[in-house]
Order: C-alpha cells, then structure tokens, then sequence
C-alpha cells in the first residue's frame, strides 16, 4: 500500500456517510467535498460498500465492467440480498449483452425520432408546469421529474397516453416502499414481470 493509500483509509476512518440517514442527505455536500478531498475510496463499514467519489475514478471504473460488473445489480440492497436480476434488464447488464440490447434501443432515440416527439414534449412539459405556476413551492421528484421521463418513454414506445400513468405505477410500485424497510421487503418484488410491457407488445 502506497503513503498515498494508507492517508486516504485513515481519513476514511474520520468520515462517516450513511445514504440511509435522511438527516445527513438534506445537506450530504460538505460531507461529500470531504470524502472526494480525503477518502477517494470510501468504505462505510456499517453498510459493507465502497464508493469512489472523484469524477476521474468513478469515469474510468464505468468502462472497466471486468472490475465493477452491473450484472449483480446496482442498488446496494438488491446486491446485499442476493436478488435474481430478471434477464434482459439493460441497466443491470455487462457488455457484450448490454450493448447488444442498448443498440437495439438505440433506434428509437434517433434525432428524427426525438425531432418529431419535441412538439409533444414540449406541450406535456407545461401542461405538468401549469398546475404549478404561482405556488410557494413544490416536489420537484413527485410532481415533475418522476413523471416527465416515463411519459416521454411511453410517447417513444408508442404506448397510448391514457396508459402511460400506468405503465409507470408499474414500475414505482416495485421500488415503493415504508419508511426505513428495504427495497427488497416489497410485496410486489423489487422488479417488474414486465407483463404490462408485453401486453402492448402483443397490442401492436
């Protein structure tokens, strides 16, 4: 082990992260500047993780899949619990099969594609700004970013508006959970069938 090293384990020591700790993530940057300043690779040993934390490292460990597989999963929780990854889940895949599978994606985000959904985009974007317009404040994730994406995604696929609320309530029910339990404490499972999918397969 390197001087280099042996500094930054035992400011690790000093450092405490919990992504759990609700308390501690309403404010998580200076304990963030501290852990990318004094402990790049940072273990919390409650947890039992490592987490890099400077913009470099974390770039070159998310093209060196033989080291830091997605094929277990990419929530602590799912790992830590050993859940079987359903086949076929792009973002828990390692290449060559993520890339086999994010090619055949790939072609439906082409500009083209993007260029003539932008009119629609853009009216669903302030038809879920209106409601919100002159308010004190609001839920960003509720109320706007978890619901803009699946939309977007459901205009891609070609999935019918007045089926794309439940088309997300689908997925957000499997990643729903209590106060303080664990994802894999779902009743639903912490993973979709994808029976809703294929029903809108076999639909078109």
């Amino acid at each position: 082990m390197t001087k280099g090293a042996s500094v930054s384990v035992a400011a690790a020591e000093e450092i405490y992260y919990d992504p759990w700790n609700s308390e501690l993530n309403a404010d998580p940057y200076p304990v963030f500047a501290r852990i990318r300043e004094q402990a790049p690779l940072y273990y919390n040993a409650d947890h039992d993780f490592y987490a890099l934390s400077r913009f470099d490292d974390v770039n070159r460990a998310l093209v060196d899949y033989q080291t830091f597989s997605s094929a277990r999963g990419a929530v602590l929780e799912i790992i830590q619990a050993g859940v079987e990854i359903p086949p076929g889940t792009l973002v828990f895949e390692d290449p060559p099969l993520h890339d086999i599978h994010r090619n055949l994606l790939s072609r439906a985000f082409t500009p083209r594609k993007i260029n003539e959904l932008e009119p629609k985009i853009r009216e669903l974007t302030r038809r879920c700004l209106d409601p919100l317009v002159g308010t004190d404040h609001f839920d960003f994730v509720t109320q706007l970013g978890s619901v803009m994406p699946m939309r977007v995604v459901g205009m891609l696929f070609g999935i019918p508006e007045n089926y794309q609320e439940l088309v997300a309530e689908d997925g957000n029910k499997h990643v729903r959970v209590e106060r303080g339990a664990a994802m894999t404490d779902n009743p639903d499972g912490a993973f979709t069938d994808g029976q809703v999918f294929a029903e809108f397969i076999d639909w078109r």
